[in-house]
């Protein structure tokens, strides 16, 4: 292990202190890097390893010297704690909705931040006006989850020397989790931006060199399916506990991850591979219709979730999902739906909708009832928000819970969606296998006596199937954070934005003519901070050479 000096002494005041480190940037990082040691033993860090484990009670005294630190496996497993931690934080919780969702859509301006500022750069990222100085464009706090890993990766191996009862085995399978967490981290990046910076190393000394330019996105999916794929072998199946299982990295959720990068990537015969590995394992299953609702959003953990953030009452609160979609006390958050994608005389509906067949999809689908409620020509998220009840009479009772909800990165009805779109894209032999997925996701919230699956025969070319399964997408995971994503594989597919831009023109009635025509209008900038702190960076081209550029 690399030699520290005296100067690396750090004092336990630093224990509450919240890292939001934008990497790679400056020296500055360094010191934030230490600190890291005195956070994670000082802090709960019992999200997801609550409950009847020990080893999270070692509390620092004093001061902590960094070489001091990495002496036996429970070091190791607060730092591991610390990675799945970083992402329960607001700033990555916010990504990943405002990446995922606001840009598409789904996703109207509701009860907007009390923050000017906030509010601002929210209305214009949901408007497609952004430019490098929105705070949403910042990308510090998945590179903080990632300087976590890099620190597990860096240090976790000398304590196979220094603790007798800390095996090779068992650090790799550990290394396996933390290579999720890091490659799920850059997912995000480069869907987000494309190319960004690629960091493996930690930032741990003082002569390091931290103007790092960005990668191409195509190496850096290259490493992560790389890393993926050695996760793979080592990965646990299951944990002691349903919660463990569902809240750490298992192999499953290994698999989803790649489903969904061999997807994007259109690797469609190894994305289906890897997607039935997991819809034959017999450890999931789709909950009931009935159940959906209570079952997957409000008590979490269900028999169809994969891999799932876990937010407990006492400890953790999941104030992102709080703002932006409400709860008790907080009817009306900072998202509404767009009332087009549910007004029952709008051409775009998703429900209610005919499809070529004169056959009408979703004429009752409970999922119009139970993730959004409706209130005259205004519907607010209720996904993750409470429970609903209905009367014989019909009539819906909504109840917001007190309590918080998990975030859900992957379930089984996703994961059966995403097949369906890789098979329509390997042909139309693969079409009949496709629908039955979809029918198979679609049925269970549609499941009046009378429902019928819906039929091949009414969707006549590939046009119309691949616009039944994004309509499916969009019904079953509306606020989950998929909706940008699924429009911009689309876009890529086609090489061409028109499609993307066309959706989006349904809530923006003034789209810049430039992005038209630019993929790279589809990505986001990076952010001014970044650049003036990385002088190796350089400006997303869309951003360089439009009107939405600034001064530095």
């Amino acid at each position: 292990m690399r030699e520290f000096s005296k100067k690396n002494r750090m004092k336990s005041d630093f224990a509450t202190t919240h890292v939001h480190c934008i990497l790679p940037m400056n020296k500055f990082n360094y010191t934030l890097m230490k600190k890291i040691f005195s956070i994670v033993m000082m802090t709960g860090l019992i999200f997801v390893f609550s409950g009847c484990d020990d080893w999270l009670d070692l509390k620092p005294e004093g001061e902590v010297v960094l070489e001091d630190f990495w002496q036996d496996e429970s070091h190791v497993m607060q730092v591991l704690a610390a990675c799945y931690q970083s992402l329960t934080e607001g700033g990555a919780m916010e990504r990943m909705l405002m990446w995922g969702e606001v840009r598409s859509d789904n996703i109207m301006p509701g009860n907007l931040p009390n923050d000017h500022g906030a509010a601002t750069d929210m209305l214009r990222m949901m408007n497609f006006d952004i430019i490098p100085n929105n705070r949403y464009a910042q990308w510090g706090p998945f590179y903080t989850t990632i300087n976590y890993c890099n620190t597990f990766l860096h240090f976790a191996p000398e304590v196979v020397r220094r603790d007798e009862n800390f095996t090779e085995n068992r650090l790799r399978s550990l290394t396996a989790e933390v290579l999720t967490i890091r490659a799920l981290s850059y997912f995000y990046l480069v869907r987000a931006f494309r190319d960004v910076p690629w960091i493996e190393q930690p930032s741990i000394d003082d002569d390091q060199d931290y103007r790092v330019p960005k990668s191409p996105e195509d190496e850096i999916l290259d490493k992560l399916e790389e890393d993926l794929r050695y996760a793979l072998i080592y990965a646990r199946e299951t944990f002691e506990t349903n919660r463990h299982t569902k809240g750490r990295v298992t192999r499953n959720a290994i698999r989803a991850l790649l489903v969904d990068i061999y997807l994007w990537r259109e690797k469609y015969e190894e994305s289906v591979a890897m997607a039935d590995a997991i819809i034959n394992d017999s450890q999931f299953s789709l909950v009931s219709g009935e159940a959906l609702l209570q079952q997957v959003f409000y008590s979490g953990n269900s028999t169809e979730s994969i891999f799932e953030l876990q937010f407990d009452t006492d400890n953790r609160f999941n104030q992102v999902i709080y703002n932006f979609y409400g709860g008790s006390g907080n009817t009306i958050g900072h998202w509404q739906l767009n009332y087009n994608l549910v007004s029952p005389t709008n051409t775009f509906r998703i429900f209610n909708r005919p499809n070529s067949g004169n056959v009408i999809e979703s004429v009752d689908d409970i999922r119009q009832k139970d993730f959004a409620r409706t209130i005259v020509d205004m519907v607010f998220p209720f996904k993750y928000v409470g429970l609903r009840t209905e009367s014989a009479a019909g009539v819906s009772s909504y109840f917001y819970r007190s309590t918080t909800a998990n975030w859900i990165f992957y379930r089984l009805s996703d994961i059966k969606l995403m097949k369906a779109e890789a098979l329509i894209q390997m042909g139309e032999a693969h079409y009949a296998e496709a629908m039955d997925l979809i029918n198979t996701v679609y049925l269970r919230s549609n499941f009046d006596e009378f429902q019928q699956p819906l039929l091949l025969d009414h969707y006549n070319s590939r046009l119309e199937l691949e616009g039944l399964l994004y309509r499916e997408r969009q019904r079953e995971l509306m606020f989950e954070g998929k909706r940008y994503f699924d429009l911009l594989r689309i876009a890529r597919r086609e090489n061409n934005p028109g499609s993307l831009l066309n959706v989006v023109a349904r809530k923006v009635t003034s789209l810049p003519t430039d992005k038209l025509s630019s993929m790279d209008a589809l990505y986001l900038p990076i952010h001014i901070s970044e650049l003036r702190n990385n002088r190796a960076l350089e400006q997303n081209p869309y951003y360089l050479l439009s009107d939405q550029s600034i001064n530095w």
